[in-house]
C-alpha cells in the first residue's frame, strides 16, 4: 500500500514539474526564430531506440519534428512520441530533450503554401504507432521517417538512407528488444519468417536518421542552442 502511494505521489510530482516547466516556457522563453510551417526542430533524446542512433551516428540529433504554427496555439510540433505520432506544444517538445536544447533547420525556398501542405501531410500520420524496428511498412513510423514522408508528399526528398545493420551493429539493447518482439513484426508474419530470417530482414531495412535529414543539401540551419552543434555551425 505504501509503495503504491509513494508511486502515485512520485508520478504526481513529476507531472506537476513538467506542467510548471511548460508554463514557464510559454510565459518566459523568447521564441528563438520566427517559426514557419514546415520548420524542422531537432533535439537529443536518449530513450530507446534514439540512444542507438546517438551511439551509431555520432550526432546529437536523434529526434526531429515538424513545426506547425497558428495564432491561437502558437508553435506546435508533430513528432514521434514514446508510443505514437502526436502533436505537442513547443514547450512539451523542448522539455523532452537533453538540456531542453534544440536545433532548427528550414527547407530552402519554403513558401507558406508549401509549409501548410507539409503540415497537412504530417497530420495524416497522427496516431500511428512508433516504429521501434524502422520497418518500411507505413503502418508505423519513426521521427525521421515522418519528415521524409511529409516532405516526399510535396516532391522534396530529404535525407540519404542507410542500412539498419550499420546502426544496429554493436547495440545489444536493440537485439534484446528484437528477441522479445520479433514475432509481432507484420512483415515477418506475412512472410512466415522464423526468428533468424526476420532478423536478417530487419537489418536489411534502409532507414533515414535525423542527422541525415539535417545534412541534406535542401536544408539550412537557422538556430541552435546545442553546444555540440554550435561548434559545427558556419559563421
Amino acid at each position: 500500500m505504501r509503495t503504491n502511494v509513494a508511486l502515485t505521489i512520485g508520478a504526481g510530482v513529476a507531472g506537476f514539474a513538467l506542467c510548471v516547466y511548460i508554463l514557464t516556457y510559454m510565459t518566459t522563453r523568447h521564441e528563438p526564430v520566427e517559426w514557419q510551417n514546415g520548420d524542422l526542430v531537432f533535439q537529443t533524446t536518449t530513450d530507446f531506440p534514439n540512444e542507438m542512433i546517438l551511439d551509431a551516428s555520432a550526432s546529437p540529433l536523434t529526434n526531429v519534428g515538424i513545426v506547425a504554427t497558428s495564432e491561437e496555439n502558437g508553435p506546435t510540433v508533430i513528432t514521434a512520441g514514446v508510443t505514437q505520432i502526436d502533436e505537442v506544444s513547443m514547450g512539451q517538445f523542448v522539455s523532452r530533450g537533453t538540456d531542453s536544447a534544440i536545433t532548427v533547420y528550414r527547407v530552402h525556398n519554403m513558401t507558406p503554401e508549401l509549409g501548410a501542405q507539409v503540415v497537412a501531410s504530417a497530420r495524416k500520420q497522427l496516431g500511428k504507432p512508433y516504429d521501434t524496428f524502422f520497418d518500411k511498412n507505413a503502418d508505423s513510423i519513426y521521427s525521421a521517417e515522418l519528415v521524409r514522408l511529409a516532405y516526399g508528399d510535396v516532391g522534396v526528398t530529404l535525407g540519404l538512407t542507410t542500412k539498419l545493420e550499420k546502426l544496429a551493429k554493436g547495440q545489444p539493447g536493440f537485439e534484446a528488444i528484437y528477441d522479445q518482439q520479433w514475432s509481432n513484426l507484420p512483415a515477418c508474419k506475412s512472410h512466415n519468417y522464423d526468428q533468424e530470417q526476420c532478423w536478417a530482414y530487419v537489418l536489411r531495412q534502409q532507414i533515414v536518421t535525423p542527422a541525415a535529414i539535417a545534412a541534406d543539401e535542401h536544408v539550412s540551419m537557422v538556430y541552435t542552442d546545442m553546444p555540440s552543434v554550435q561548434a559545427l555551425r558556419p559563421e
